[in-house]
């Protein structure tokens, strides 16, 4: 009997729950630093396995011209063409998505892959600071005269007059290499994941500042205009560290953009340790 020819790697889309666990464990094993949960299905993203080494995903980026592309392959399988069968798939897929670039992020502490990125057309255009914090016993902070604050759990019915009120204002001043995307749909689709660890301030009956909880990773912190400069971002992430130490929670990690000098100064005084950073790479799509 003749000898097969080599079909090359086998691709397949996630299908149910079973894959999205592979895809983390894939993930995990190829970059070690990131997200370790499983990934979410959203309307228009793909997520790709291959010969249970390599995983890959594609989707509308939090940037309003560009969509995410991320490509893991685990160490030992590098170098067989598996990376680049999954970049092309990809690319493939946002082409339909309507939106003229491509963004992904990279660890800095890792040579192949950045040098992957760049091989693909992708340059650095910011940075993000991951800061990480250990739970011990966090003490509740003393109250700041004239601000009253409840949690999401408590009034949930006030996630969306968080973001009329400061949290499009907040997202409007995130320093970003392009117009963010966030709306108020996605707003509530994806923040205060942990109601229970999501801070609502008030000032008499005005919304002044927030500080979200997602799984064991801050969510947007925000001050209204009028009130930065005066604490209240340190005093609400005090208020989340309190509640993980009450929760159970080992561990909080917040992530910045590089040039936020005011956040990262919030984090170094609160004990945060500045890991590596993220880079954030941007392309246009291939045509």
């Amino acid at each position: 009997m003749p000898a097969q020819p080599d079909q090359g790697p086998v691709i397949r889309e996630a299908g149910p729950d079973e894959d999205l666990e592979l895809f983390a464990a894939i993930r995990l094993a190829a970059s070690p630093r990131d997200w370790p949960g499983p990934p979410r299905r959203e309307p228009g993203r793909l997520m790709l396995l291959c010969d249970d080494v390599a995983c890959a995903l594609a989707g509308r980026s939090g940037l309003a011209d560009s969509v995410t592309v991320q490509v893991y392959v685990e160490p030992a399988s590098r170098g067989a063409g598996i990376g680049q069968a999954l970049w092309e798939r990809l690319v493939d897929h946002a082409r339909t998505l309507g939106r003229p670039s491509l963004f992904s992020t990279v660890d800095a502490e890792s040579p192949e892959g950045v040098a992957f990125a760049q091989h693909r057309g992708l340059v650095e255009v910011g940075r993000e600071v991951e800061a990480r914090r250990r739970i011990g016993d966090e003490p509740m902070p003393a109250p700041l005269p004239g601000i009253d604050v409840v949690t999401i759990a408590e009034r949930p019915d006030l996630l969306e007059a968080v973001w009329l009120a400061i949290g499009a204002d907040g997202y409007a001043d995130i320093p970003s290499p392009s117009e963010l995307a966030m709306t108020l749909q996605d707003w509530l689709d994806e923040e205060a994941a942990v109601p229970e660890g999501s801070f609502v301030a008030f000032e008499g009956d005005r919304i002044v500042g927030y500080a979200g909880m997602l799984e064991d990773e801050h969510g947007l912190t925000t001050v209204a205009r009028s009130h930065r400069g005066r604490g209240l971002a340190t005093y609400l992430k005090r208020r989340q560290l309190a509640w993980a130490s009450s929760a159970g929670v080992a561990e909080l990690v917040s992530y910045t953009q590089g040039i936020n000098d005011p956040m990262q100064r919030v984090n170094e005084k609160l004990g945060y340790e500045i890991a590596p950073p993220w880079l954030k790479m941007k392309g246009p799509i291939p045509r």
